[in-house]
């Protein structure tokens, strides 16, 4: 739909937005934007704009474009005015050549980039900053909306969005845990949405956010607000201090997809006062790093049916919160299901219901070295939950609890089924239940004293492949484990498992988050946690800059607990080698890091002479790269700083392999080469030379297809 430019130009004016008077100009028109240019232009290719106020003056329409000069700084706030149609979007992005993006640049400005009352309309290829000292409102993109009804079709993706400083509570001396500074109406975040007004009920619906990059942002990685939000089922957060003044009219059907978070100061991805938002296949990787206050990986609050799928939530600070996933107050039909949660020191899942939460699942999940409470549970009526089929190990060091009520003679309606809780350490795992209202049936614990309520529980050995490891695969049961088909039926429990096999809707599963047939045990498995610090990896031949390392990090390190190996680049080849065996197709996987984008790092598979049968790489142009009969191809790309899962599947018999990353296919069928001998060593090597760099080598797998 589109707007009286009267209504946008009034918004603009409350959050500080001069907009000179805007010309007409005809449907799908292309206009330009180079701020190098020495002199304002047209906005035509030839004679680009060069500053943002003049594309300012300019009512977008349906099928209009705006496009920004590659590897040009503009500064200030980028506002632009007008709709595009649901068969004809408004498009924002890029042109020109070179690889690296327009720059937007808020210089002072409370955002890169604001969406005032717009509508189908697309932002896409930029680079968004907003530096700041913590102190004042910070964002990089502003999706916002005042008395303009139902605003459709909105897409923010493929943002790179860093150094956004918003408010922190860590920047106010003597701010209490629960504070909302940098939250609710006054947001700071990376991408912050937000319907205010007190006339005309306004909200998003269909709003995509997809595939942009995060780095360095304070408070909030991604926020939805609104203060058209009360409702009977609200008690909290519905007044005029934090800005939920209105009667509830919600965000509908957003989807936020395929983003990558890292170094968030507060919370990670949090939809509130919406229905039906679907949150998958994001990446958070280091939250609550610097607010000292509590915040959550993924969490909603005031919604109906929000799923979280297909996430990974890892590296939270402290215990203040600090918990991959949250389902908190006054929501209904949460579902948080075939998630990956690591390394955060608050926890694995966490229910904060304050007035109540209803008709939730967290089911098929994996907790790896998650800290003080597996599962918390906040003051508030927790109704009709489900927990089930999640797979929760922690390591040696850690002794959270496996589940933590807060208030435990609330009203609680909770099942606790077909989890396995796994005690790989010495410490203790205890648990502080509710008085009454949580079941708890058909779970697997391993040196874990369950609870005298407990029923039907499985202390034989659970049958992990590799408890502990971070690859996900680690935590698929073997063959012949006590955990296969000993669960109990549960009702509409979604079809499938956490890799995707099916789950029987009349027949028993398997406990644990994995529902398939028992796998062959891994002929190999180094994890390097009981190395000793400094020398090269037992087991290994290494030479060069290689030594086993504690992972970097503070007290709950980035994203990660425990040690790895590290390989530097240095005057002499960095190489590690061991002795793997590939008999039969063979998944050999292995965990790598780079912490630049700059240097190669090779992951080679040897035969008994030394020679490459396979090889792949973290490449120096910042690719993703392996052989085929020896010749090289780059696809994708990696991020520094962020761990991959490479996996290569042998098939001895074709001469062939299969290469993924973090379960994803990068090639089928790839023949191997120069050698076609038989696969005896594996092998992680940093050439000599410049400039210089270092990687992260962990958890090698080798796990025979059949057995």
């Amino acid at each position: 739909m589109s707007h009286p430019r009267s209504t946008v130009l009034a918004c603009a004016a409350l959050l500080g937005v001069a907009l000179a008077p805007a010309p007409a100009f005809a449907t799908n028109t292309g206009y330009y934007v180079d701020c190098s240019a020495a002199s304002n232009g047209t906005g035509t290719l030839a004679s680009p704009f060069n500053n943002l106020a003049a594309v300012h003056a300019v009512t977008l329409s349906a099928g209009d474009t705006v496009n920004f000069q590659h590897g040009v700084t503009c500064t200030g706030q980028f506002a632009p005015v007008g709709s595009g149609t649901s068969s004809s979007k408004i498009v924002i992005g890029a042109y020109g050549t070179g690889t690296a993006r327009p720059r937007i640049d808020a210089n002072g400005a409370t955002q890169a980039v604001l969406l005032s009352n717009n509508a189908y309309l697309t932002l896409q290829d930029l680079e968004l900053t907003a530096t700041g000292d913590n102190t004042t409102t910070r964002r990089g993109v502003y999706v916002y909306g005042a008395d303009a009804g139902t605003l459709h079709g909105v897409t923010v993706r493929d943002l790179y969005i860093h150094d956004v400083r918003g408010k922190m509570p860590s920047a106010f001396p003597g701010s209490p845990d629960g504070s909302p500074i940098g939250k609710w109406k006054d947001a700071s975040g990376g991408i912050v949405v937000d319907a205010q007004g007190g006339t005309t009920q306004t909200a998003f619906d269909g709003l995509l956010i997809e595939d942009n990059e995060l780095r360095g942002v304070d408070r909030e990685g991604i926020y939805f607000w609104s203060n058209w939000c009360r409702r009977p089922e609200l008690v909290a957060w519905n007044d005029a201090t934090t800005g939920c003044v209105q009667n509830w009219f919600p965000h509908t059907n957003a989807v936020i997809r395929g983003n990558r978070l890292y170094d968030i100061g507060g919370d990670g991805i949090v939809p509130k006062t919406a229905t039906g938002t679907l949150v998958e296949h994001n990446t958070l990787i280091g939250f609550n790093r610097r607010s000292d206050s509590n915040n959550a990986g993924m969490w909603n609050a005031n919604t109906v049916n929000t799923t979280f799928q297909y996430n990974e939530a890892a590296g939270a600070l402290t215990d203040k919160d600090s918990m991959g996933f949250d389902v908190d107050q006054s929501t209904d039909g949460t579902v948080v299901q075939y998630n990956y949660s690591h390394d955060n020191a608050g926890g694995f899942a966490m229910i904060c219901p304050v007035a109540a939460a209803k008709n939730f699942v967290i089911r098929n999940n994996i907790s790896v070295n998650d800290g003080t409470r597996l599962i918390r549970i906040c003051a508030g009526t927790a109704q009709n939950g489900q927990i089930y089929n999640n797979t929760m190990v922690v390591g040696n060091g850690l002794t959270p609890k496996v589940v933590k009520d807060e208030a435990p003679t609330n009203t609680r309606s909770i099942s606790f089924t077909n989890n396995i809780v796994s005690n790989e350490g010495s410490g203790n795992l205890p648990w502080a239940l509710p008085n009454s209202g949580f079941t708890i049936d058909h779970n697997a614990f391993h040196n874990v004293t369950g609870p005298a309520t407990a029923t039907n529980t499985v202390t034989a050995p659970h049958g992990l492949l590799a408890a502990q490891v971070r690859d996900p695969n680690g935590y698929r049961l073997g063959t012949g484990a006590a955990t296969l088909g000993a669960g109990v039926l549960v009702s509409g429990n979604g079809g499938k498992d956490y890799f995707g096999a099916p789950v029987s809707g009349s027949g028993a599963p398997n406990i644990g988050a994995v529902n398939s047939a028992g796998a062959c045990a891994p002929t190999q498995t180094y994890r390097f946690d009981t190395d000793t610090l400094g020398s090269g990896p037992a087991g290994w031949t290494s030479s060069g800059n290689v030594a086993v390392a504690s992972v970097p990090g503070t007290s709950y390190p980035w994203g990660e607990y425990g040690q790895s190996v590290t390989l530097t680049r240095g005057a002499t080849e960095a190489r590690t080698n061991t002795t793997v065996t590939v008999s039969g197709d063979t998944h050999v996987s292995l965990r790598v890091r780079a912490d630049q984008t700059t240097v190669p790092l090779g992951v080679h598979l040897l035969d008994a002479s030394g020679v490459e049968v396979i090889k792949t790489s973290l490449a120096a142009s910042g690719k993703l790269a392996y052989t085929a009969n020896g010749s090289w191809t780059e696809t994708g790309s990696y991020e520094a700083g962020q761990w991959y899962v490479l996996d290569i599947f042998v098939h001895p018999a074709t001469g062939t392999y299969d290469f993924t990353v973090n379960g994803t296919p990068v090639v089928t069928g790839a023949h191997t080469g120069p050698s076609t001998n038989t696969i005896t060593q594996a092998r992680a090597r940093v050439q000599t030379g410049s400039p210089a760099g270092s990687f992260g080598v962990d958890d090698l797998l080798v796990r025979p297809a059949s057995c």
